[in-house]
């Protein structure tokens, strides 16, 4: 999926960057925004997978809370959030503690959830990729972006000359990647142009508010079915996020 849905992003907003005629300015946020497509790269892979073995509105959901990293840098730089914004990061944490175990009739006791632990790792590369591109798009939004897709594509070229006869694609299956990738890099810089004129702390945790969407269509669309206590897992996550922007 990666593979085709990645590097025709890198010429569109390569394409952008240079029609909007803002001056390149070499400087340490290409290193950033390079380590941020390494990051977010992986972050995507092990949340696919996730999603590819698990339950996709768990897995998306545990993933979203890789923006408590971002909080936690942004305290680390001056950032205070008050008291519900503290007890918003109580209730995600506990939300997620309530996704990744199920409990299933015919094995009693608890056990992680398909996906969970791939979640986890996603949730934290997300985290990781949202604190490193909000410097990589200090100079300009657009060229910071360019710069993470060109070290996610760089380092997707290199993994598909590895793994090139393991890589199969149908092609009714092309525009369907082709706009995953569109709408993957149009979130990367809306993010990216958010991060320069808002807190990162309430940015970060807005644009974790994604898996709404995904919750409702796994429901609509797979007709995926979960149990009461990862209802009340998600519920919690969502009321989380709500009390911390605010």
């Amino acid at each position: 999926m990666l593979f085709v849905s990645q590097p025709p992003t890198l010429v569109l907003i390569a394409a952008v960057a240079i029609v909007r005629g803002v001056p390149l300015r070499p400087g340490p946020w290409i290193v950033a925004g390079v380590l941020a497509g390494l990051i977010g790269l992986i972050g995507l892979a092990a949340v696919y997978r996730g999603m590819a073995i698990g339950v996709v509105s768990v897995v998306s959901t545990i993933a979203a809370t890789g923006p408590v990293v971002p909080v936690l840098v942004g305290l680390a730089l001056g950032e205070r959030p008050g008291g519900l914004q503290l007890a918003g990061m109580a209730l995600a944490l506990g939300g997620v503690a309530l996704l990744a175990f199920d409990r299933r009739p015919a094995q009693p006791g608890r056990r992680l959830v398909p996906g969970a632990g791939l979640a986890l790792l996603a949730a934290l590369a997300f985290g990781i990729f949202l604190v490193a591109i909000r410097f990589a798009s200090r100079p300009d939004a657009v060229w910071g972006v360019l710069a993470t897709r060109a070290g996610s594509v760089s380092a997707l070229l290199l993994l598909g000359l590895w793994f090139r006869s393991r890589v199969k694609l149908r092609r009714p299956d092309l525009p369907a990647l082709f706009a995953v990738g569109v709408l993957d890099v149009g979130a990367d810089v809306f993010f990216a142009f958010a991060t320069t004129i808002g807190l990162l702390s309430v940015v970060s945790i807005l644009s974790s508010l994604y898996p709404v969407a995904t919750v409702v269509l796994a429901r609509i669309v797979l007709d995926e079915r979960m149990a009461r206590l990862q209802k009340l897992g998600i519920g919690l996550a969502f009321a989380g996020v709500v009390l911390i922007s605010l």
